[in-house]
């Protein structure tokens, strides 16, 4: 009988021992300050008894970046590109000038220079030669939300370069996508209004920012109703966008279901909640909650999403693919890495 290989141990692996994350694993291995003494010799001290190996054009980059630190240098740039029509709308969105702040944070702890471009302002042969002149392999895009369909005419770009989505995933072309995860913020928010005695929460969210996340935020609003009897599970309101036009339309949905508490989690749409007629007329049945990210200056914010955290992930995830070969079979795979998010145990 042919004798079968046994199969090595992976970081996973090491991790589930342990009883830590995976990345806590990955920056025990690069040797991150962010990870104590102890915790780095556990791990090295697993892996040496499970046999770990690790991947030599990892471990080859890996060096490389420790090196160019010590010289200050950048081992090499990415390209950070905005999706979004709107050329200023990391300035006008904090979801995404935290997924910059993250995606510069961890380029400067992997060595890598950061070079920024808005994909509308230059033609595709244009961005092509920019990037192809600066040495650059890939990126991290931000800020695609019309229909999470990225243009058509950058083919090129998609096809010759490497890319991570932070936020949502894409289509044409489906990238790895890095994620808060939408699901469990939902649902955990939902219990917690339960538990704090609201008989019939309920949420308003516009129908095309839940697709954008492929159903993720509602999803976890019905999973947690059900801890709710049938006749006090009150359907989300999804008719933003007419509403917009014609608030007769909310006003119709909240005198037929009565809600005694409605959430939010997206700042466009809390924004259209607060002005003073729509706050008016939701304020005669339900208590308001805004549970999306909200600036330092104008509020409190019951969660961190960990946007930052989605940032670092997708350079993370970029930097793997840049350095490590895998098969023809593994390439045609695209992976998701959902991030659990950070309750203020003040508030929730």
């Amino acid at each position: 009988m042919p004798k079968h290989r046994k199969k090595s141990a992976t970081q996973a692996d090491i991790a589930k021992e342990l009883g830590v994350s995976k990345s806590t694993v990955s920056l025990a291995f690069s040797a991150s300050k962010k990870v104590s003494d102890g915790t780095r010799k556990a791990v090295l001290e697993c892996a040496k008894k499970r046999g770990y190996k690790k991947n030599p054009l990892l471990s080859s980059a890996m060096s490389s970046i420790k090196k160019s630190r010590e010289r200050g240098e950048f081992l090499e740039t990415i390209v950070l590109v905005n999706a979004n029509p709107t050329k200023d709308a990391p300035e006008k969105y904090p979801i995404l000038s935290k997924y910059i702040k993250g995606v510069n944070a961890e380029a400067a702890e992997l060595g890598y220079g950061v070079y920024y471009a808005w994909l509308y302002e230059a033609e595709p042969e244009r961005l092509e030669k920019i990037l192809l002149s600066r040495g650059i392999r890939g990126g991290v895009i931000i800020g695609h939300i019309n229909d999470k369909k990225l243009p058509r005419q950058f083919a090129r770009i998609w096809d010759n370069f490497k890319f991570v989505a932070a936020g949502i995933k894409t289509f044409n072309p489906t990238l790895d996508f890095i994620s808060s995860d939408k699901f469990l913020i939902a649902q955990h928010l939902t219990n917690k209004i339960i538990k704090l005695g609201y008989k019939r929460p309920s949420m308003i969210i516009d129908e095309l920012i839940d697709e954008i996340v492929e159903g993720r935020t509602i999803g976890g609003f019905l999973r947690a109703q059900l801890n709710l009897p049938d006749n006090c599970r009150v359907p989300p309101f999804l008719k933003v966008k007419q509403a917009k036009e014609n608030p007769k339309i909310l006003a119709e949905w909240l005198d037929k279901y009565k809600p005694d508490a409605v959430m939010c989690t997206s700042n466009s749409t809390s924004e259209w909640m607060a002005k003073p007629e729509i706050s008016a007329l939701i304020s005669k049945y339900a208590v308001q909650l805004n549970m999306e990210l909200k600036s330092e200056e104008n509020g409190w914010n019951p969660i961190d999403q960990n946007y930052e955290f989605v940032g670092r992930f997708a350079v993370r995830k970029l930097f793997e693919i840049l350095n490590t070969s895998s098969s023809t079979s593994m390439r045609n795979v695209i992976t998701a890495t959902i991030v659990e998010p950070k309750w203020n145990k003040n508030i929730l």
